[in-house]
């Protein structure tokens, strides 16, 4: 089973490279920057270096597989033009459907209204008013990408979380939603990765947002 992995240039996508072939999955890794991969993987990973504001690329990216998992994120990612990685994500949700691939695995924060049974604490409201008022253009971008995700006809998943802590993966503690089940703010990139390689093949988070951390 091939994947397409966008957002190979930051800590989380390179990671979910990783996870995905340690699980014997062949995968396609879209890269902008080609020391992003340099010697990474070595002939194991088809690696396609190109612009992922440009359709033609993506969709090249995208034949062949069976998933895609997006980690491009404005909190991860070096910063681009306005709304590129909003383009970036219309143009791999464009080419899914295109193509007949529906299993869309991405990355969110925490943004109650992908799941509006969330109680966020005080603590994680404040957070996300000074993060808006801080980056609005990051904090907009976000939303923005989860709008053209979850609108379309798609099997999605978003993994969200807060802040992603250095160091080594310990693997997730808590899955839910925020404001329940003990999720906390912190999980590592080897963690995120994880657990998102891990729903290529789940269906419990289908049209789901599960909120992880340690």
């Amino acid at each position: 089973m091939r994947v397409t992995v966008f957002g190979v240039d930051n800590p989380v996508g390179r990671a979910v490279v990783d996870h995905l072939f340690c699980r014997g999955f062949e995968v396609q890794a879209f890269v902008v920057d080609p020391r992003s991969a340099a010697g990474r993987w070595g002939s194991d990973v088809r690696v396609t270096v190109g612009d992922v504001t440009d359709p033609a690329a993506v969709a090249e990216a995208v034949a062949g597989s069976e998933a895609v998992i997006n980690a491009l994120d404005p909190r991860l990612d070096r910063p681009t033009a306005d709304g590129a990685l909003v383009r970036a994500t219309t143009h791999i949700v464009a080419a899914m459907q295109a193509r007949g691939v529906r299993r869309y695995i991405g990355l969110g924060g925490p943004v109650t209204g992908i799941s509006p049974n969330e109680r966020p604490s005080t603590w994680l409201r404040v957070h996300r008013s000074v993060m808006a008022a801080l980056h609005p253009r990051r904090y907009q971008q976000k939303e923005q990408m989860l709008a053209v995700v979850t609108g379309a006809d798609l099997d999605w998943t978003i993994v969200r979380f807060v802040h992603r802590a250095p160091g080594a993966g310990h693997g997730v503690g808590y899955v839910g939603r925020f404001g329940h089940d003990h999720v906390g703010m912190w999980t590592t990139a080897a963690d995120i990765a994880g657990f998102a390689a891990a729903q290529v093949l789940e269906h419990r988070f289908i049209g789901a947002a599960p909120a992880i951390s340690h």
